[in-house]
């Protein structure tokens, strides 16, 4: 990791520390303008995040996709970058920061302590598809964390309770329902494009479209989870609870593929990186 690399990605982590203090502020102590310079610091520290993405790019000389520490990178930056199209598009929702900031600097917490050398890029990666591929990939893993933190919300906010002043300041049931499927939704479409863009990469490579390796498995399996919820809410017409105690659980095949089996050694993903 460079000097200057290292300089932009500790300052958006002390820049979403500080999101996470105003929006407790705004919160415990009722100060609306805490509130919207948490969401104008949330926007200052994904700036930084992608700057420092970008100088390595620079740098290494090609996409940040080969080591841990960039996958981590990523996959909170697209969660950042759902989080963003979400406030721009709902005004009322850019309150969910507050759970999508940790998620963040978790993620970023734990690449920071990984493996993070500029490794030239390996042959198999050398491919127009990489683009299409990864992009659709970590799209779709950005909606499927927004939508389960929309559905976390949904759950406190129970009906004919007296709640909080805190979670009054979060949209209604009916929107958050809503949100979490249009997530789903678009994060179910991303999924989709990534096998299929994933199938003829494969195939360019080594001759097949599908193998049936661990990754490419539970990648069709979170696909086929999502599509169930998906199939569930628009032709049986499930809402409220139930709905978002299914977003949330659904999340688990989305961690177990991006994060548990991405690289053990029978995954296509480990071969690509030593050829």
């Amino acid at each position: 990791m460079s000097k200057l690399e290292g300089i932009l990605l500790w300052s958006s982590m002390f820049v979403y520390f500080t999101v996470v203090v105003s929006y407790l502020i705004w919160a415990v102590f009722k100060k609306e303008s805490f509130g919207k310079w948490g969401w104008r610091l949330f926007l200052l520290g994904f700036a930084l995040q992608t700057c420092s993405i970008l100088w390595r790019w620079y740098l290494s000389g090609r996409a940040p996709v080969m080591v841990s520490y960039e996958h981590y990178q990523l996959g909170s930056w697209f969660i950042g970058i759902a989080t963003v199209i979400l406030g721009v598009l709902y005004n009322r929702s850019r309150v969910l920061v507050m759970f999508t900031v940790p998620v963040v600097m978790f993620m970023l917490g734990v690449g920071v302590t990984t493996e993070s050398a500029m490794i030239p890029l390996s042959p198999p990666y050398k491919s127009n598809w990489l683009f299409i591929h990864i992009g659709f990939s970590w799209f779709a893993w950005g909606c499927f964390v927004v939508a389960a933190v929309a559905g976390v919300v949904y759950l406190l906010k129970r009906p004919g309770k007296q709640h909080c002043w805190f979670l009054e300041r979060f949209p209604d049931r009916g929107v958050l329902d809503e949100l979490m499927v249009r997530l789903i939704i678009f994060g179910f479409v991303c999924q989709g494009l990534m096998i299929a863009s994933g199938a003829i990469w494969a195939h360019q490579l080594w001759g097949r479209y599908w193998g049936w390796d661990p990754i490419e498995t539970w990648s069709l399996i979170c696909w086929l989870v999502y599509g169930v919820i998906l199939h569930l809410r628009l032709m049986l017409h499930w809402k409220g609870v139930k709905i978002a105690v299914l977003v949330i659980l659904a999340l688990i095949t989305a961690i177990v593929y991006f994060w548990g089996i991405g690289f053990v050694p029978a995954s296509h993903t480990s071969l690509m990186q030593i050829e």
